[in-house]
């Protein structure tokens, strides 16, 4: 009877993990999307918003009660918006960068994570000088890998705006006390990344300089579904306060070497032995980072 209580939590496990690693799948697939939606005149604004839109529907029924219940409430709406704005950064750098170098710009918030953490006053350990050396040194030698028209710096500097969000978040969400539910935190994170997007939306249908080349069916359903709603559930599923510093590192591998395939495979980017180096150091980086974080695992992509 035991044997067959273990054997059904190591399937269970089994399955977990499975969840996870599509999950991972389908954020990976975020650039293939992105790329062949920017070619059908969709602007980075509007990806955001398709990403996020169908979970904030779903959830929006939690919404009401979870915005009465206090002040928790409205800190997780603010937490999805700063979500909601790295997530512009990142389509942001996807539309006018290699894919290549739009990831590792947002896979560098181990470093922007460890410098937030010095700024709060937080003495640096050896792992943390180590982080910030591997991902200084992985994107030097990135971009001074990857072409020179190529390299729009403005872009550059908008796409570490995205790993700047996300390494905050990691930071503050920790020291969120929360009394809400997980479906209502949701909710309202998922509120607060739609309210991001809707203006950035609506700015970008007049400043958007796209011209439409291609059908937009594939990338609106590809954005809304594979990259939005479907991996929230497979993470949702997949999840477990157990799972730690390996299932963080393992599923950003997963995401992180997707992208660059995607790139090389299906964009014919360069895949040469600098970017090769500079992602070892940035997957360093990745498996260095260890820092706890309030918020369910599966919102924290």
């Amino acid at each position: 009877m035991f044997h067959g209580f273990k054997s059904e939590g190591t399937g269970h496990r089994i399955v977990s993990l499975i969840a996870l690693g599509l999950g991972a799948v389908c954020f990976g697939s975020i650039p293939y999307f992105a790329k062949i939606g920017f070619s059908a005149g969709i602007s980075p604004g509007s990806a955001v918003l398709l990403r996020y839109i169908l979970p904030a529907v779903l959830l929006a029924p939690y919404l009401p009660q979870a915005l009465k219940s206090g002040p928790s409430s409205r800190q997780y709406v603010l937490f999805g918006m700063i979500m909601g704005l790295g997530a512009w950064s990142y389509f942001y750098a996807l539309s006018v960068l290699p894919i290549y170098l739009a990831a590792s710009l947002f896979f560098s918030y181990p470093a922007l994570l460890v410098i937030l953490r010095a700024i709060g006053g937080a003495k640096l350990r050896g792992s943390d000088k180590l982080t910030l050396g591997l991902v200084f040194g992985a994107l030097l030698i990135i971009i001074a890998s990857t072409p020179l028209p190529d390299v729009d710096f403005v872009a550059v500097a908008i796409g570490l705006v995205g790993p700047l969000c996300y390494g905050g978040l990691q930071l503050v969400s920790r020291k969120t006390p929360s009394y809400l539910p997980s479906l209502s935190i949701a909710a309202c994170i998922f509120a607060g990344a739609v309210v991001t997007a809707v203006p950035f939306a609506l700015v970008e249908l007049k400043l958007w300089q796209s011209v439409s080349t291609a059908p937009s069916t594939l990338p609106i359903l590809g954005l809304a579904l594979i990259a939005g709603l479907l991996p929230q559930l497979l993470l949702a599923y997949g999840s477990s306060d157990r799972s730690g510093r390996k299932t963080a590192y393992t599923t950003g591998f997963i995401e992180f070497g997707l992208a660059i395939l995607t790139g090389y495979l299906l964009f014919s980017e360069p895949l040469g032995l600098g970017q090769a180096v500079g992602f070892a150091f940035l997957l360093g980086a990745l498996y260095l980072t260890n820092e706890p974080s309030r918020l369910p695992r599966y919102l924290q992509d």
